[in-house]
């Protein structure tokens, strides 16, 4: 995988745009654009830095240095779920398998106050979208299957009502092939 191929994963997978990723590292969203089709060979070291801090990976892994100590550090960041319920359909039904960032708090720098994570609700692991309303006064936990209600948390009560396990970077959903 190329250092452009890379950026621009990581950006998607974290739900940022080139401008907002661009506006966050201080270049414009060209210069994103042009980092993501690997027009441009030698990025800025504090560019590098600033986004490795972002995304939480480390510098070479976000240059695609190969290092196994280091590869070995960043993958014992995330850990593959397997969907335990259809909350999320059809992005993840049961036994689709989703890529998870460990983390137990909701972004506050990428994307603040909401994404999508791997809870636990009720005793039970699930995937829902998470944000916080315009007001900040609650959180909203909603899943693609409308057959899930949709529930409103009071700000200061998130953390009692659930424990947020990892933020969803990837999906892989096998069910759209059977």
């Amino acid at each position: 995988m190329e250092m452009g191929e890379r950026i621009k994963q990581l950006r998607i997978a974290n739900g940022l745009t080139q401008e907002e990723l661009g506006k966050y590292i201080g270049v414009q969203k060209s210069a994103i654009r042009k980092y993501e089709k690997g027009a441009v060979k030698n990025i800025k070291r504090s560019s590098i830095e600033i986004m490795s801090s972002l995304f939480k990976v480390s510098p070479s892994y976000l240059m695609c240095i190969e290092n196994t100590s280091n590869s070995e550090e960043i993958e014992s960041n995330y850990f593959e779920f397997t969907a335990e319920d259809d909350a999320m359909f059809p992005l993840a039904d049961i036994g689709d398998k989703a890529l998870i960032f460990k983390q137990d708090k909701i972004d506050d720098v990428l994307t603040p106050g909401k994404g999508t994570y791997l809870i636990k609700l009720d005793n039970k692991n699930t995937i829902r979208k998470i944000e916080l309303s315009k007001d900040e006064k609650f959180y909203t936990l909603t899943a693609m299957n409308p057959c899930y209600k949709t529930a409103d948390i009071l700000k200061d009560e998130l953390y009692e009502k659930i424990q947020i396990i990892g933020k969803v970077v990837k999906t892989e959903n096998q069910s759209a092939f059977k």
